[in-house]
């Protein structure tokens, strides 16, 4: 009968363990993707990245 009751507790304890690993490496993961998508945005996005041609009336 302990050894049910110890059984029972362990594996509630190790489902709300996995569980919490499993929410916080769902954060994780969505931070960073928020995070890479935002580089992304700015690499592409760069103002100083834009092909400007040169003024014609030098000299």
């Amino acid at each position: 009968m302990i050894d049910e009751i110890f059984d029972r507790q362990y594996q509630s304890g190790r489902n709300e363990l996995n569980a919490g690993l499993d929410r916080l490496f769902a954060t994780i993961g969505r931070e960073v993707s928020k995070s890479l998508a935002a580089v992304h945005r700015f690499e592409w996005n760069a103002p100083w990245a834009r092909n400007v041609t040169p003024s014609k009336d030098v000299g």
